[in-house]
């Protein structure tokens, strides 16, 4: 049976949130948080291997102990168990500190064969995690899924390259980012929501992980921050002209220029 890790993470809902005017970063206390959408896809990712060739899937997030409410939905979806790792000595931590910790403790889990992560964040858009993890664990990593399926102890991967399709055979273990575009998530049942606060979560700190204090945190992330700014999206509106089938094919043409429509 296959052993999954699936890293997912807490993010502050930037729809709603509110923004510290002077610094341009987010108020976390006044924000409602939400799992980072990609992760979402990340589980559903993890959960479609599962149905089609079993799998023990594990959910890790690294946060502070609140961050347990996105391991509680992951439950929810179908995880099989939950693993927070939490330590006020990761405070601070940039991405490669963050990657750093994950791997460390996505090694105490013990062997696996496929990790897992969205893409981006919606609170740093880095989407340096993916690499980085891949780097730290010494595994490749797969972007752009289209198509997976698992033979034996590799997978062939049909990625989206460019404008053409990819067909890749790797070896496992390996490591997987996904993003909206890689499938539907499905909702949880009713039943596993009423159930998934009652299921036991494993919480890992530095004592568990190894390292010095100096290695995490604000003090061991090499990353730098000069200016933060605030901007805001605006809509503009679009008028097709023509006939009917050349409003169709105008529109077919925009969506698939944006990689909304892949056919």
């Amino acid at each position: 049976m296959l052993s999954i890790v699936v890293c997912i993470k807490q993010v502050p809902d930037t729809q709603n949130a509110v923004f510290d005017p002077r610094s341009g970063s987010i108020d976390r206390t006044g924000t409602d948080n939400i799992m980072n959408p990609d992760d979402l896809h990340a589980i559903e990712t993890a959960l479609s291997i599962k149905d089609s060739y079993g799998a023990m899937i594990t959910a890790v997030t690294m946060g502070p102990p609140q961050a347990a409410d996105v391991l509680n939905e992951a439950y929810a979806l179908g995880a099989d168990s939950c693993v927070l790792v939490s330590d006020q000595r990761f405070a601070g931590s940039d991405s490669l500190v963050t990657s750093k910790i994950l791997s460390r403790a996505i090694d105490l889990l013990g062997a696996f064969d496929i990790v897992i992560t969205g893409c981006d964040a919606i609170d740093g858009n880095t989407a340096h995690v993916g690499y980085q993890l891949s780097e730290f664990l010494g595994i490749p990593l797969i972007t752009q899924i289209h198509k997976l399926e698992i033979q034996s102890d590799h997978a062939v991967i049909e990625r989206l390259y460019g404008h053409e399709y990819q067909k890749i055979k790797v070896l496992l273990p390996l490591l997987l980012a996904v993003n909206k575009h890689t499938n539907r998530v499905r909702f949880p049942r009713l039943a596993d929501i009423k159930t998934c606060t009652d299921k036991n979560i494993t919480i890992m700190t530095m004592n568990d992980i190894g390292g010095t204090e100096r290695e995490y945190g604000a003090a061991g992330s090499p990353t730098v921050v000069f200016e933060t700014r605030l901007f805001s999206h605006k809509r503009a509106r679009e008028v097709f002209t023509g006939s009917l089938n050349d409003k169709v094919d105008l529109l077919i043409h925009k969506l698939k220029k944006h990689n909304i429509l892949r056919y």
